[in-house]
This record gives C-alpha cells, sequence and structure tokens, in this order.
C-alpha cells in the first residue's frame, strides 16, 4: 500500500493514474485529510498501513506566498514535519517533492544536489524549511527537487500558452531565466522506480527534462507542436522580454537548471530530453482532446 498525499494536485493525479496502470495499491488524500491535523494522519497511517508516503501536497502560489507567509510555512515546513514524523515512527521511507527554487539563481553551472541554496522568496524559503525538518525527523527519505512542472491535470505554462497563442496575434515570453521543464509522466515514472527497485538510497536528488532552456524556447516550442498537432489555430508571433519587462510580486531564479547525474548513477533512471517529453505530452493530451 502506497499512501499518496496530495492526490488532488497535477502530480498527485498523475502518479495515481500510473499506479492504476500499473495495478499498484494505494491510498490517495487531499484537502479532506489536512497534514496540519497530527492525529488525523496518524489514524489515516494505522488503518492504511503504507509501505511508503510519498508527499505531492504543498503550498505553490509563489506570488500568493509573498503576502501569505504563515499558510506557505503550514504546508510546506509544519506539514512536512507531521508527515515525517509518522514515517520515522512506523518505519518506512518517504518521497518529498521539493524545488529549485530553494536556490538563489545565481549560479552558472547545472546545480548539484550539495550547492549551496539561498532561497529568495517565501515559497522557496518554506520549501527549504520542509525539506530541512525532513531531513530531521525521518533518515529513511528522498527528497526530490524538480522544476518547471507541467502535466495534464491543473494549470501550468503549457496550458497558459496554448490559451494564450489561440486568443493572442502576439505574446512576450521571459528570456532571460534559464532552466530545463518537467513533465509530470516522467517524474512519476521516476518515483514509480525508487518503489519498484525498494531503493534505500536515500537523499536528496534533483530531476528535470535533460538539456537547457528559457521559458522564451519553451514557449516557441509549444507553439511548434501546438501548430503541428493544430492545438494552435493561428499564427501567433512570439517575442524574448526580460524578467524586469514581466513584473512579478515574487522574484523567480534567474538560473535553475538542475543537474541530473546524482539520479542517474544512483537510481539508474535517465531523464528524457525536454523537448521529446513535450513532444510526448502534447500529443497525449491531443490524442485525448483535453484542450
Amino acid at each position: 500500500m502506497i499512501w499518496v498525499v496530495g492526490n488532488g494536485g497535477m502530480l498527485g493525479q498523475e502518479l495515481c493514474r500510473l499506479f492504476d496502470t500499473e495495478k499498484i495499491d494505494y491510498s490517495g488524500t487531499d484537502r479532506e485529510l489536512s497534514i496540519l491535523e497530527t492525529e488525523v494522519l496518524k489514524k489515516h497511517a494505522e488503518k492504511y498501513n503504507p509501505e511508503w508516503i510519498i508527499n505531492c501536497s504543498a503550498y505553490t502560489a509563489v506570488d500568493k506566498a509573498e503576502d501569505d507567509r504563515d499558510s506557505a510555512f503550514k504546508i510546506n515546513r509544519d506539514g512536512v514535519e507531521n508527515l515525517a514524523k509518522i514515517a520515522a515512527v512506523r518505519d518506512i521511507p518517504i518521497i518529498h517533492i521539493s524545488t529549485d527554487y530553494v536556490f538563489d539563481g545565481t549560479s552558472a553551472v547545472a546545480l548539484k544536489e550539495d550547492a549551496p541554496t539561498g532561497p529568495i522568496g517565501v515559497y522557496g524559503q518554506s520549501k527549504l524549511a520542509g525539506e530541512e525538518v525532513l531531513r530531521d525527523q525521518c533518515l529513511n527519505h528522498f527528497i526530490i527537487r524538480t522544476a518547471w512542472l507541467y502535466g495534464q491535470y491543473g494549470p501550468n505554462f503549457v496550458y497558459t500558452m496554448l490559451k494564450l497563442m489561440n486568443e493572442r496575434d502576439s505574446i512576450k515570453v521571459v528570456s532571460d531565466q534559464v532552466g530545463s521543464p518537467t513533465w509530470t509522466g516522467d517524474l512519476s515514472q521516476l518515483i514509480l522506480r525508487i518503489i519498484s527497485d525498494k531503493s534505500n538510497k536515500y537523499g536528496t536528488y534533483h530531476f528535470s527534462g535533460e538539456g537547457q532552456c528559457s521559458w522564451y524556447d519553451f514557449a516557441c516550442e509549444i507553439y511548434r507542436l501546438g501548430r503541428q498537432k493544430g492545438m494552435v489555430e493561428s499564427e501567433c508571433d512570439i517575442a524574448p522580454c526580460t524578467s524586469a519587462e514581466f513584473q512579478t510580486r515574487a522574484k523567480r531564479p534567474a538560473f535553475s537548471l538542475l543537474s541530473k547525474e546524482k539520479v542517474k548513477s544512483e537510481i539508474h533512471f535517465i531523464p528524457p530530453e525536454w523537448r521529446a517529453s513535450l513532444r510526448r505530452f502534447i500529443e497525449e493530451i491531443t490524442e485525448r482532446d483535453i484542450i
């Protein structure tokens, strides 16, 4: 039995769909079972006796977090601590999803797991705090830092771009933030690999699509594939712009490319190239007529 916490989110739904396909027994919980209520969590663990806990839940409203620090830290730190304590007491491993936002964005090379952290916003600070309490409370943990996540279930950059490209003749996209997109389908496969192998190679790992790009590059590839698959019905000019031209409440890391060497060597999982994953995703939602 696998306990998927946050099964209503973009990654949680993708993961549960994969478990259904693979006929893996799981219990999925979301807002109906708050990760801030310790006794409720304990009762659920006692009832289902999970072999693994996968924490896909998080406060992810990056801009809103700047004015809602308490909520961000309650979910991203305190909630993680509650799950970590249950995992430790019951001696079961926990897989926790974290983010590239724990870094300050000033690196010039792909970030390894031991690179110095230094979040520049409340969201990143709260996620880093969650990592720290998990390491402190539960030895048997996997922390998977990922970036630029998109998938079938829920709002994301790909859906936003496809919508705008069908509504406007031109759009501007930030070109001075560099990283690599991550498809929830690929991340779910990594999690499945860890569980299927009953891996005990605990620690922190980085995972995203292979290769690097800017948000502008990402948007251009979305447009190319969207036109190819008939998801974008008319021409749309995509122009690069700077972060300064596209002001947001929270500052984003300018460089958040993650090194995947550790996940390759320790978990023996090779991340697909980001363009290949995007193509597979576009094909999937086209076949299912999701947009």
